[in-house]
């Protein structure tokens, strides 16, 4: 076993004498015939435009999206939150306080009885839908 080592060795050692070259030229090697490696340099690239922040037109672009649509989330947001205080709110003028305040034997007192849960869940409902937009909103900041 020794030997086979010792042979594996001195292969490797001889294939490394004969392989070793630059990092430009293993570069220049993997390109594609007619490629020119000088095209790929960029040291001649000015300080001020490598890595700048708000240079890149793209960026820009797509931060303007995300502000326009976060704009408009919010604005989702606020009306789904309306309509919570309008289904369930604390307020006298909510649908659950009028129905669940009607005198007995009224159309309210039925839908009182019956539907006060439901109101109830979709409520709950839309002010999970209403977090997890403020959560998105949260985010793209």
């Amino acid at each position: 076993m020794k030997t086979f080592t010792e042979r594996f060795l001195q292969v490797l050692v001889t294939e490394q004498d004969e392989t070793e070259m630059t990092d430009a030229e293993a570069a220049a090697g993997a390109l594609d015939p007619g490629t020119d490696p000088a095209m790929l340099d960029v040291d001649d690239v000015p300080a001020g435009n490598v890595g700048a922040p708000g240079e890149n037109p793209a960026s820009e672009l797509q931060k303007q999206q995300n502000a326009q649509y976060a704009e408009q989330i919010q604005g989702w947001v606020t009306e789904v939150e309306s309509f919570i205080d309008y289904l369930n709110g604390l307020g006298p003028e909510s649908l659950n306080s009028q129905i669940n305040t009607a005198p007995c034997d009224t159309i309210f007192d039925e839908i009182s009885r019956s539907e006060t849960k439901k109101i109830g869940r979709i409520a709950q409902d839309l002010r999970s839908l209403s977090e997890s937009l403020k959560s998105y909103l949260i985010s793209n900041d």
